[in-house]
């Protein structure tokens, strides 16, 4: 039965693009357990983290968590937030990435296309278009990528450099998928000991 309900689902994803029943069990999974989905295999699922630094030749995330301090140090002066979607559905999607400071201001907000689609029968092709709400000419799009599964990163930044002079707080990070929010979640921004 079970078989047949995640058949019927990702069958209507498909057709309807991602819906409110992939958002609510993505939300609903990013809550479980720490984060621990349990989707199906090949379900749509999304999980936010934030690190400190970006390895310049691995791209590895390093310092994740959930709590950074304030620092002077040049190779500090971001916090990263990385959202892995994974089972995409097919089509072209809206997403927005809305960074929230203490109290819950909007501080400022970023928006993509995301297309997806097969490229071959065994192989699937993604890709991120940056637009800016003002402009509704601009157009960035990343290099398209080409793997075994519809799975695609997005990325984004705050910079914490100290001539910034960001308040000590709780942010947070919300992704809304298609208008619907999607997942959203608070980090620690602290003064330095």
């Amino acid at each position: 039965m079970k078989i047949l309900i995640t058949l019927a689902l990702t069958a209507l994803a498909l057709f309807a693009g991602c819906g409110q029943q992939d958002v609510q069990a993505v939300r609903e999974a990013a809550v479980a357990a720490d984060g621990d989905q349990k989707l199906a295999d090949g379900a749509f699922r999304a999980e936010l983290v934030f690190c400190r630094r970006v390895g310049a030749k691995t791209g590895k995330r390093l310092e994740v968590g959930d709590r950074f301090e304030a620092s002077d140090d040049e190779r500090d002066r971001n916090i990263h937030a990385f959202v892995d979607l994974r089972g995409l559905p097919p089509g072209v999607h809206q997403i927005h990435v809305v960074w929230l400071k203490p109290g819950g201001e909007e501080l400022f907000r970023k928006y993509a296309e995301v297309s997806v689609a097969p490229a071959d029968s065994a192989r699937w092709r993604t890709q991120i278009v940056w637009k800016d709400g003002n402009n509704l000419r601009f157009a960035e799009p990343e290099e398209a990528v080409v793997g075994p599964a519809p799975d695609l990163t997005v990325s984004s930044r705050l910079n914490v450099a100290p001539d910034r002079k960001r308040e000590p707080g709780t942010y947070a990070v919300k992704i809304y998928w298609n208008r619907e929010l999607l997942l959203e979640r608070p980090f620690d921004y602290v003064a330095a000991d």
